[in-house]
């Protein structure tokens, strides 16, 4: 459903292998290309950027949204609720929505041994045009999946800060806005 065998050479959604993210315990994670398909196609830039993939097996039991849903009862064991307040986040993982850092797929059939994954857009790296030779592709993001994922990642990053209000304010705005409902 969402990869298939890479029909040509790198483009935008490829999964490359070879690209030395510098852990320290040697391992270097798959990455997908996330540079315009345009510029690699024409040689129009120096570098083409690619971000990490994680397994998601590994990642989504870190968070803290996660974590939070799992807090264990008695022996280990969660509420039914809590079991449906987990499933529905998984959801939004796995539909990629209301999540911002991330991007879900799965890897089979092509790379049975990977299984589900995320983008990470918070693990990027910029290998330099002259090197994309020595990547090695492994699989093909199909559309419209590549461009979901240029849109998820294009919103991460086009991120605005913004201060947050203070609590005192926060109650205020509460009170103002539900009060009759919160103050029972």
């Amino acid at each position: 459903m969402w990869v298939e065998d890479p029909k040509c050479s790198i483009t935008q959604g490829t999964i490359v292998d070879n690209v030395d993210w510098g852990r320290n315990d040697g391992t270097n994670p798959l990455s997908i290309v996330m540079s315009n398909a345009c510029d690699i196609e024409h040689g129009h830039c120096n570098f083409i950027i690619v971000a990490a993939l994680e397994l998601a097996e590994d990642v989504l039991p870190m968070t803290a949204e996660f974590r939070n849903k799992i807090k264990e009862n008695k022996g280990g064991v969660i509420s039914s609720r809590q079991k449906n307040s987990l499933k529905n986040l998984l959801l939004d993982y796995i539909h990629n929505r209301n999540i911002c850092r991330h991007f879900f797929f799965d890897t089979r059939p092509v790379i049975e041994d990977l299984g589900c994954v995320l983008v990470d857009f918070q693990q990027i790296k910029c290998v330099e045009f002259q090197n994309v030779g020595s990547l090695v592709p492994i699989a093909q993001l199909k559309h419209p999946f590549v461009e979901q994922m240029i849109m998820r990642f294009t919103s991460y990053t086009a991120r605005i800060p913004v201060d947050r209000v203070d609590e005192k304010l926060i109650e205020q705005y509460y009170k103002e806005i539900a009060g009759k409902w919160l103050d029972n």
